[in-house]
């Protein structure tokens, strides 16, 4: 829990201790591990919002943190947030968007370096994509890692009073918990570590633990709003411009927090603060942590030493919602789901917080169109559950909806919503009786001398059994849930398939192929995914060469961008651009093999508006595949123990990059845009032969490795994509699109003759 200004105020009053790391060898600590993510400076990288995807680097950055761990013999045990309430007030904090315009108004006038401050000061590297990631690589590399079910700094806090863990390394927010000691920064290229001291602090304050407590509630945290009287300038120094953290200890030692709250402007502020400092205080003494005597979950009980824990208030699901099955704390205390799945079923509540970088009509309308496939997800979950999780209606909270909506509580829905409020279900239909053995798996492996199990591999096998009528389609439609044999290859092929279905690539009815599974098919296994990518893009009517709208017709695209507008373009012009700017989309879906470096050249508006729908798409196909293993998982749990630590590990296993990661089940690793920005340099490229065109590429983009060679299998995919769109063109209303295609498959081939590629 981030406390306002609490980390300044210790270091103003020399709070902050200073140690050695030789110190901590031998010692098992436990590490926040977003707050240590947000710590390791050469993640700093002020366009990865914009090119989109997850930056080359971050691994190899990760690994020399891991290395520096490893050489000081310092064991970390690696905590991921779960299960929380959505702040009560920050949760909608709108992004800096004045700084947002004037970092693209800088990059059309080439001043990148005051652009990066810019996209630096708006934009946060360490998103739920990122996070999700680094768990994987984490867990791949053998380190300990869970996700909590709840707050990760309780479930430390728990960790710490048990003697699991020696110290923490996290926020000094984690001193609310009762922790004694937290580190809150490690350097070590100065060897050094910063700790602060629960006692040290108490009694330099004059305070007790209960009191220390409130006056960081007054001060403010992501649940409760900063007490408004300690705005005023009486409370402050004459030369402090902003809060003081010292006048919230000066009134808290005048009278107790009771008191302060009855003294507000208004009834309605008072009701709003009040709310709020009830709700933190629960979540301080109640957030329900993994305990270590039963492995049951259940409310951590932080209290004073000697104090018997607090009482859990009536309402406690309110707030947190009702507590899930042991099998579903399971799969994500082991991190086989993500947290975003569980929290739609135990609050109520789908929340789209995060407002892309360049907000289009056409995201938010991707975004609603993809609540079908949420609650797929959702459904094939719940139907392992109870029947109150089953029937649970969930508010679809977004950044943009108005404020009835996003502090209405989801797990309360009698409340009275606007027409306008999304509300979902889990959908509980059933599909396809999958039964895959592990024997029949390893003979389509030999049958098509493959080694790996993967999309390609599953509708090619499908394919062939569908036509023989062969024994992968035998009681297909019977009632019951998929199944497999105890083997990582066959619960691979199990949740492929069910994706494929759901994705209607493979009919639900009879299990049969359909138009997209047939092209699909073809396409080669290591471009499966980007066209399986672009196809969806298609289903939704997202893959076409137009010119996105800004979202708020009162907020339009900065104007120094010079972005084309569908409704102003010239007729003579029209074709040429959005045929570019098609090509840069389609191609942009190729992953490019990078240096672990930060990007140096420009972004592309389009590309970054383009790319906020490539990873709303992305983000909820793998919660997609996260339903389906959950489906599989949750009928036998036993089966969890076959997976292999990198089981959803995207990183590269090779200087080659994707797709060659140590992933069983499909990821949907984002690509970043750095393909369609090559493209669009080839297109404008004035030069005539091959050779002057290569060495400018490395020239003007040193980030690549092999710019040239990736440039080819760019073209590829187009091609592949193009048969796809003309085979189906017309059984599935593409006619548009197949046209558009081949206005820019002119554009692209007169570019290559002339240069020569």
């Amino acid at each position: 829990m981030r406390v306002r200004h609490l980390q300044t105020h210790l270091a103003q009053q020399g709070l902050v201790n200073s140690g050695k790391l030789s110190e901590l060898q031998g010692v098992h600590v436990g590490v926040d591990a977003v707050f240590w993510l947000r710590s390791i400076q050469a993640l700093k990288d002020p366009f990865a919002d914009a090119l989109g995807g997850i930056p080359p680097g971050i691994f190899g950055f990760v690994d020399k943190e891991l290395a520096a761990f490893k050489e000081y013999g310092i064991t970390p045990l690696f905590v991921f947030q779960g299960v929380s309430p959505g702040p009560q007030h920050s949760m909608f904090v709108p992004r800096m968007d004045s700084q947002m315009d004037m970092a693209w108004a800088y990059l059309a006038s080439g001043e990148k370096s005051a652009a990066q401050k810019c996209f630096a000061m708006s934009t946060s590297r360490i998103n739920g994509d990122f996070v999700y990631f680094i768990f994987h690589h984490l867990r791949h590399k053998g380190y300990e890692c869970l996700q909590a079910p709840y707050f990760a700094g309780a479930q430390l806090a728990h960790f710490a009073e048990h003697g699991v863990v020696q110290t923490i390394l996290g926020p000094a927010g984690l001193l609310l918990y009762g922790v004694k000691s937290v580190m809150i920064h490690l350097n070590f290229s100065t060897r050094t570590f910063d700790w602060v001291d629960l006692q040290a602090v108490l009694e330099k304050w004059q305070l007790s633990w209960d009191d220390f407590v409130d006056a960081c509630m007054l001060a403010g945290t992501e649940y409760c709003l900063t007490y408004p009287y300690l705005n005023l300038s009486h409370y402050q120094p004459v030369q402090q411009s902003r809060f003081n953290f010292d006048a919230a200890v000066s009134i808290i030692k005048q009278a107790p927090l009771i008191n302060w709250m009855q003294t507000f402007p208004s009834e309605e502020m008072k009701r709003d603060h009040v709310d709020g400092y009830c709700i933190c205080k629960v979540l301080v003494q109640n957030t329900p942590v993994m305990h270590l005597s039963d492995q049951a979950i259940r409310p951590l009980g932080a209290s004073k030493p000697g104090a018997a824990p607090p009482p859990v208030p009536d309402d406690f699901c309110k707030i947190m919602g009702p507590k899930l099955p042991s099998s579903l704390y399971y799969l994500m205390l082991h991190g086989i789901i993500s947290h975003k799945l569980p929290q739609a079923l135990a609050k109520g509540e789908w929340t789209d917080k995060s407002q892309p970088l360049v907000d289009t009509k056409e995201f938010r309308a991707l975004l609603e169109d993809l609540q079908e496939y949420r609650m797929t997800a959702l459904g094939l979950i719940a139907m392992h559950m109870h029947k109150d999780i089953q029937n649970m209606r969930i508010l679809c909270k977004a950044y943009w909806e108005s404020n009835t909506i996003r502090q209405a509580l989801g797990t309360s829905l009698s409340q009275n919503l606007p027409p306008e409020a999304r509300l979902i279900q889990p959908n509980l239909q059933k599909g396809l009786k999958w039964n895959i053995t592990k024997d029949a798996v390893e003979r389509e492996l030999v049958r098509q001398g493959v080694s790996k199990v993967d999309f390609k591999f599953c509708l090619t096998w499908h394919a062939r059994e569908f036509e023989m009528e062969g024994p992968l389609m035998r009681g297909i439609q019977e009632r019951g849930i998929p199944s497999c044999s105890d083997d990582i290859k066959a619960l691979s092929a199990v949740v492929h398939f069910i994706v494929l279905e759901k994705l209607d690539l493979i009919s639900s009815e009879d299990g049969g192929a359909t138009v997209l599974s047939d092209v699909l098919k073809e396409t080669p296994a290591h471009l499966t995914e980007p066209c399986l990518t672009a196809l969806e893009l298609m289903k939704y009517g997202q893959l076409t060469g137009e010119p996105f709208e800004a979202a708020n017709p009162e907020r339009p695209f900065p104007k120094e961008v010079g972005y084309p507008s569908a409704a102003n373009m010239e007729p003579s012009k029209r074709t040429h651009i959005t045929s570019t700017l098609l090509l840069c989309r389609v191609m942009s879906l190729v992953p490019m093999r990078l240096r672990n470096d930060m990007w140096d050249a420009n972004v592309d508006f389009d590309l970054a508006a383009f790319h906020a729908l490539v990873r709303m798409l992305k983000r909820t196909l793998r919660q997609l595949v996260e339903g389906a293993v959950a489906n599989v998982l949750l009928k036998d749990l036993s089966k969890a123990k076959m997976l292999p630590p990198g089981f959803m590990c995207s990183s590269p296993t090779s200087k080659e990059g994707y797709p060659n990661t140590p992933a069983d089940l499909p990821t949907f690793m984002l690509p970043r845009t750095c393909m369609g920005i090559i493209v669009r340099f080839f297109l404008g490229y004035q030069g005539k032969d091959t050779e002057s065109f290569k060495a400018d590429l490395l020239k003007k983009f040193t980030c690549c490795t092999r710019p040239a060679e990736d440039l080819k299998i760019a073209f590829k995919f187009w091609e592949d994509l193009r048969r796809c769109v003309n085979t189906m063109a017309e059984s599935l209303g593409a006619e548009e699109l197949a046209e558009d295609m081949r206005h820019a498959n002119d554009l692209l081939e007169a570019q290559r003759r002339r240069i020569g590629m």
